[in-house]
């Protein structure tokens, strides 16, 4: 990767929306060169996807929640792909440290958390599970 993936990059990071003309007037190069490039960082998987960003509260899934798991002897694969298949569960990702996992909860109620949460639990490879609830979100605008 080059100086100008860098730079594309960065402005997709802060706008995915951003057409390729727009960017390649912010770039200084040609439409072509930037959609060449998108596609290359796409299928090189630098690009895994272009999403939306929700808010919590302005959507029916008003309770988000970070779900430390701790494993038992697993090495966490069978686990992950088990919690890939639970709707509610945004992100997991491994971790150091005395928990294995965390996964990213968002449900329409503290009830409906809840049954998330037993569903977590009644993972074979699951041997504990904490949650903390979000209260509030602020991203860092450095990307």
């Amino acid at each position: 990767m080059d100086d100008l993936d860098h730079q594309l990059l960065q402005l997709l990071t802060k706008d995915a929306r951003a057409s390729a003309t727009v960017l390649a007037q912010n770039l200084g190069v040609s439409r072509g060169t930037i959609q060449n490039r998108i596609d290359r960082l796409q299928h090189q998987n630098v690009i895994k996807r272009f999403t939306v960003e929700l808010s919590a509260g302005k959507t029916d899934t008003q309770v988000s929640a970070f779900t430390l798991i701790r494993l038992k002897a697993d090495d966490g694969k069978t686990t992950i792909q088990s919690l890939r298949r639970i709707s509610a569960i945004l992100d997991i990702h491994t971790l150091s440290g005395s928990f294995d996992l965390v996964a990213e909860v968002r449900a329409s109620s503290l009830s409906n958390l809840d049954t998330v949460l037993d569903c977590i639990r009644a993972l074979p490879e699951v041997a504990e599970t904490q949650s903390h609830i979000r209260l509030s979100s602020s991203k860092a605008d450095n990307r």
